[in-house]
């Protein structure tokens, strides 16, 4: 059996085109023999349309590009959406075969209704035959354990992932993730072809590493797709085989911070052109966080998209870097006069730096008046997480450095550098640590500083840890007491920080606190947690009591009985419904879905 994979870059709504860019590979996948062509989890809807999930115009126009697809496609095709159930976004595949459209999911579940009388408690493994062969589909890392535990069997796996790209997790990385052993696993243990088909590029604030593979059940690649580059192959498969494969191909290294800038990349790339901007400007001050995104956005859109405005806002030797990284990256600056903004500055009685971006960005319209520009920031996750500097960040519509800490970028600049020394070194040297945080003493460096502190942001921003958490693993209490008074007294002004990509297990975004709580955390004794946690991290029975009671007197109950009387949208039950009738839902006709989630009703 040979199957393709497409790694496509695709723009959420432009069925027109996505339509054609699939038919244009099935057409390749025919001339070379395909027996089944797998597409990405972002390729129609994206990976959360969100409140575009209920307008009828856009379901519409998803169950029309599906419709397209099952009259032009002539192999065998999987081809990912998402549908809307209890208002969260719900992955799905539609598998479209001589002219059929059958979204497998859905199927899986009638398949057990009609097995029970009644719906699922567990959800039913996703799976489907094509002649002889058993397919599993998996859209996750618990859906992947089905097979690898042995819950269910298949002869080749699918795995279609909706997560993003995570700096924190490498197996988001794909391909590059196996020769450090992730997936092997999945394969070897559930004996099965694992095909891993990745979206890449960039999907509103989600970025997707491509890196797309083929691995046999012992373990070697049988293909690979590029990092980051869309890409399409089609590759022999042998359920029945036992290996070794003639020609396996070696799995690519994995390197974390080329991984990270290819993905802040694609980002800002794809935030640009999939918005129609004809580029963007950046304030240039000369110190190491604006020169990291005058280089990111240099390698996202080449020199001519990028424009810089030299502000003198940290002296003149920053100014000189700032000219000179300017040269090296071959785009063009402007530049407001030091006498301009020291008349400012006396005028409104601050000379801050942060005033004199303030004043960049509000001068930066009559300066670049005939493009269209995305304004830039250079803010990173640990200024954001401390409330430091917010003055530089308003008036700008994109933040791509907002969920990597500094010392990230640090090592991100240099890393760089190796490519091709772009940014100076004094650049480097001029590293900002926030102040009022941990002591300095004197065998304590900037970068140790750095280190140290955003090692306690993530402790407590990607990881939750508490203050007893901080001060019983060593942290002095009152540097762990600055880091949280200041995230949590940050909170507000975060809220005005323009969006920026998430590539990390926990964004500032999803750490959101409330505003007006007075609530203070305080380092507690074992005597107080005894009192709420077992040992295992579960409730005490007495707290588990006192659960119990509420429940009881909000008339919650721990299950319902029967999942076929849990409520359930009529559009859902329409959905099984055809599938009762008709074994699968059919093109021929006018309405192709009858009733249910796409159908005209």
């Amino acid at each position: 059996m040979k199957i393709a994979i497409a790694q496509m870059n695709a723009t959420m709504g432009a069925f027109e085109d996505t339509v054609e860019r699939i038919l244009a590979h099935d057409r390749a996948f025919v001339r070379q023999g395909a027996d089944l062509a797998v597409y990405p989890a972002c390729v129609l809807t994206g990976y959360d349309p969100q409140t575009l999930l209920n307008a009828e115009g856009f379901q519409a126009d998803v169950a029309a590009a599906l419709d397209s697809l099952a009259d032009g496609c002539s192999v065998p095709s999987l081809v990912p959406f998402v549908f809307e159930f209890a208002g969260a976004p719900v992955p799905e595949v539609a598998y479209i075969h001589e002219g059929r459209i059958v979204p497998l999911r859905m199927a899986s579940y009638l398949a057990n209704v009609n097995a029970r009388g009644s719906m699922p408690v567990e959800e039913p493994a996703v799976q489907f035959q094509l002649g002889d062969t058993d397919f599993g589909v998996a859209f996750d890392f618990a859906g992947l354990d089905v097979y690898s535990q042995g819950v269910e069997n298949a002869d080749v796996i699918v795995y279609l992932p909706f997560e993003g790209y995570n700096t924190d997790d490498e197996a988001t990385s794909m391909a590059s993730s196996v020769g450090d052993g992730f997936y092997l696993q999945d394969a070897t243990r559930a004996n099965s072809w694992l095909v891993a088909v990745n979206s890449v590029g960039a999907q509103d604030e989600m970025a997707y590493a491509g890196g797309s593979f083929i691995l046999a059940p012992w373990g070697e690649l049988a293909c690979v797709l590029p990092a980051f580059e869309e890409a399409a192959a089609v590759t022999e498969v042998e359920p029945l085989a036992e290996g070794p494969l003639e020609d396996p191909v070696a799995p690519p290294s994995y390197h974390r911070m080329r991984s990270l800038w290819s993905a802040l990349t694609v980002t800002l790339r794809d935030f640009v052109d999939k918005q129609g901007w004809d580029g963007v400007w950046l304030p240039m001050t000369g110190d190491l966080l604006s020169c990291a995104l005058a280089a990111l956005s240099v390698d996202a859109l080449g020199p001519t998209r990028v424009h810089g405005l030299i502000v003198p806002a940290m002296g003149g030797d920053a100014v000189a870097d700032a000219r000179r990284l300017a040269s090296n990256l071959r785009i063009g600056c402007e530049e407001v006069p030091a006498e301009t903004l020291s008349a400012v500055g006396e005028l409104l009685g601050d000379a801050s730096p942060s005033l004199w971006c303030r004043f960049a960005r509000a001068v930066a319209p009559r300066i670049f008046p005939d493009e269209r520009l995305l304004p830039l920031t250079s803010v990173d996750k640990t200024a954001l997480a401390l409330g430091q500097d917010p003055d530089d960040y308003h008036g700008a519509l994109f933040a791509p450095f907002s969920d990597v800490y500094r010392t990230d970028l640090t090592a991100l600049v240099s890393d760089r550098n190796l490519k091709s020394p772009v940014v100076p070194r004094t650049v480097q040297a001029r590293l900002e640590v926030p102040v009022g945080i941990v002591a300095l003493p004197r065998l304590r460096s900037k970068a140790r500083a750095l280190s140290d502190i955003d090692s306690l942001l993530l402790r407590v921003i990607e990881r939750g840890e508490s203050l007893t958490d901080l001060v019983r693993a060593g942290t002095p209490p009152d540097e762990a007491r600055a880091v949280l008074s200041r995230v949590i007294a940050s909170e507000l002004g975060r809220r005005t920080c323009p969006v920026g990509p998430v590539l990390s297990d926990r964004s500032l975004v999803e750490h959101r606190m409330p505003l007006s709580c007075h609530w203070d955390d305080r380092v507690r004794t074992d005597e107080e947690l005894d009192g709420v946690f077992s040992d295992d991290g579960e409730p005490t029975d007495d707290v588990a009591e006192l659960i119990g009671r509420f429940q009881a007197i909000a008339g919650v109950e721990a299950s319902v009985p029967d999942p076929a009387e849990a409520a359930m949208p009529t559009d859902i039950r329409g959905y099984l419904r055809d599938f009762a009738l008709g074994g699968g839902l059919s093109t021929d006709g006018d309405d192709i879905w009858g009733s249910g989630l796409f159908s005209k009703n």
